[in-house]
């Protein structure tokens, strides 16, 4: 099947988004704890990392922008719009099913943010539904090549975060090692250079004296290893 550069792009950035959703999700809840009973500097860190605009002066607006501003790209109805404007175009390519994840996921963001509600406990349907949208597209998708860009855009935005989180090295080194498999069907995606040094740097030794330098510098490559 011959997947045209543009249709390769917004496949790539489709995965990308969806996960990018899920896993702010389950960063979020993981410290919402602390974002509720705790002092600035419990949860300072996590908020830094992930509020990429540096807008928001308290918690409460913290919580408030990551699901619901528009304005700030990584927040999840931010990104879940970006998915939907990528599912619109694909819609013959990944199936209505499919895409109704995402438009379900909208709709329930936005009866909340009309409701200003924070609690993040609430929007554990956009995690289902995050997960159903990759079991309905590995299920409905005909085409390997379509369902391998899409896995391959949602393993780069995964490690990206995973980098950006200090997760250890065996979670990285395995999902850049199902990043390579899936790219086993459309192989000419990925910049064999980027990928020598990316290999070079993914090692035990490496990545146990890894600093913030070295972790960016990993991040570049992997955000720049696909061609789409």
């Amino acid at each position: 099947m011959v997947i045209s550069a543009n249709k390769a792009n917004r496949l790539f950035w489709l995965g990308r988004y969806v996960e990018r959703v899920y896993m702010t999700l389950h960063l979020l809840r993981r410290v919402s704890d602390k974002m509720i009973d705790g002092q600035p500097a419990d949860y300072e860190g996590f908020w830094k990392k992930l509020d990429v605009t540096d807008s928001y002066s308290s918690t409460g607006e913290f919580t408030l922008g990551m699901m619901y501003d528009d304005q700030n790209p990584g927040s999840i109805l931010s990104s879940l719009n970006r998915a939907m404007d990528n599912a619109i175009m694909l819609r013959e390519d990944i199936k209505s099913e499919t895409m109704s994840y995402i438009e379900m996921s909208i709709s329930l963001m936005k009866s909340y943010r009309a409701e200003a509600m924070a609690n993040i406990t609430n929007l554990q349907p956009v995690t289902d539904w995050m997960l159903a949208f990759r079991g309905s597209a590995a299920q409905r998708i005909d085409s390997s090549k379509i369902l391998s860009t899409i896995a391959i855009g949602q393993i780069v935005e995964k490690i990206d975060i995973m980098l950006r989180f200090c997760y250890c090295y065996e979670r990285i080194a395995t999902q850049y090692n199902m990043l390579k498999n899936w790219a086993k069907e459309w192989p000419e995606l990925i910049d064999e250079n980027v990928d020598k040094q990316i290999e070079a740097m993914l090692t035990p030794e490496s990545y146990a004296k890894a600093d913030e330098n070295f972790r960016w510098k990993l991040c570049n490559c992997i955000n720049s290893v696909v061609r789409a």
